[in-house]
């Protein structure tokens, strides 16, 4: 049981509640509490690179039932380390919180709240120049095992393979982004 295992881990204690002193509630331990910023601050500034506007190439694949095609576009990403978030900035000026590192359960997040919609994650985190992101992912009406890897080519470079899950634990490739650093 969830409240069970944080009791029991520690990570929670019985404390006064932020609304209402008098009242006695789960809190964060004074140890986890002072542990959080200081490990996603670091976690975080391991992405701090993809601040800034990119421009982008969506390399999509033939099928069956469609024509290879590649579409463009740009994307502005913001870094807010009080939040502990990378936003994408909407063109209407809506920041759309993307990318954060939980540090409670020690992974990276990554959420897709417009158009495609999931929440994925990496426990392992960055290696290198490259992190993998999985979960359960909608797009347009259809739902699928996702994975997507993201690789830092350069300060000025990076690209994202999405791939879904098909049988036997095996992926099979749907696309890939390119994003170049506007100047």
């Amino acid at each position: 049981m969830l409240f069970e295992e944080l009791f029991s881990r520690r990570i929670m204690t019985m404390g006064p509640s932020p609304v209402d002193p008098a009242r006695q509630v789960g809190v964060l331990t004074p140890e986890v509490a002072a542990n959080l910023l200081p490990t996603r601050t670091f976690e975080m500034a391991k992405a701090r690179w993809l601040a800034g506007t990119w421009t982008f190439e969506n390399v999509v694949p033939a099928t069956r039932f469609n024509p290879a095609y590649t579409d463009i576009g740009s994307i502005t990403y913001t870094f807010d380390e009080t939040a502990g978030w990378i936003y994408l900035a909407t063109a209407a000026g809506t920041q759309v919180p993307h990318i954060t590192f939980d540090p409670l359960s020690g992974m990276w997040i990554y959420a897709l709240l417009r158009g495609a919609y999931g929440v994925l994650r990496s426990a392992e985190g960055w290696k290198d120049n490259r992190i993998v992101f999985s979960g359960s992912m909608t797009m347009v009406g259809s739902t699928c095992e996702w994975r997507m890897t993201m690789t830092q080519l350069g300060e000025d470079r990076f690209l994202l393979v999405n791939e879904e899950a098909v049988a036997n634990d095996t992926f099979a490739y749907i696309d890939e982004w390119r994003f170049m650093r506007e100047a």
